[in-house]
């Protein structure tokens, strides 16, 4: 059941905790957004994107980047899942884009 679904009958004014735990994690996901957006635009004018992305400063993103120089693609995204907490589709184009 998503957040917006039809809500179960639990009385006036109540949440239940499936409502709270899909709203916590939400928030958990927009805050490592928040913190990714601020590295990627922290960068100095005229610096290319795909030039940022290789100045790694998460030790995990380097971690990404041994992945795809080892042509392990597959792993590569699916630590990139696990650190974002992104969906597939985010972390693959996220992870291809560090490839070019």
């Amino acid at each position: 059941m998503g957040l917006f679904s039809k809500p179960e009958v639990i009385g006036p004014g109540g949440t239940n905790d499936a409502e709270r735990n899909r709203v916590a994690e939400l928030e958990r996901r927009v805050a490592r957004l928040e913190a990714q957006l601020a590295q990627l635009t922290a960068t100095p004018a005229g610096v290319v994107a795909s030039a940022a992305a290789h100045a790694t400063p998460d030790p995990w993103l380097a971690e990404v980047q041994a992945l795809l120089a080892d042509d392990k693609l597959i792993h590569a995204i699916k630590l990139y899942r696990e650190k974002t907490g992104c969906g597939l589709r985010e972390a693959k184009e996220a992870v291809e884009a560090m490839q070019r």
